[in-house]
């Protein structure tokens, strides 16, 4: 299957899961994750579904994608939730530790001002 991870406003990457445990469900069993260039309608994607839920800063969309015609179809969206990939967790994290101090810098600017 596939995941398009977004975080932030400028963060996105695409891992292709690959089931080494014969199941077809590849978050049931052993899966293989390898990380590939993310293509511009899985950003649409990840953008689109962030603002279906309210403007959405940290999620991922998972798709399956049919062998012999290339055909994909999205499953489902997961909120923050949906993990990271063990190879990028730690630059992940660091991304959303900014991202987070980025958000609560402004709620504190904003609130100040107001007063």
């Amino acid at each position: 299957d596939l995941r398009v991870q977004k975080i932030g406003a400028r963060q996105y990457r695409a891992f292709r899961r690959m089931s080494v445990s014969g199941d077809w469900k590849t978050n049931t069993g052993t899966a293989v994750l390898t990380e590939i260039a993310v293509e511009p309608r899985w950003k649409r994607w990840a953008d689109e579904a962030a603002k279906m839920f309210g403007g959405l800063d940290i999620l991922t969309v998972d798709a399956i994608v049919e062998e012999m015609t290339g055909q994909e179809w999205i499953l489902e969206v997961n909120g923050t939730s949906s993990g990271l990939s063990p190879d990028r967790a730690e630059e992940d994290n660091l991304v959303i530790r900014d991202l987070v101090v980025e958000r609560l810098n402004s709620i504190i600017k904003t609130r100040r001002t107001e007063r």
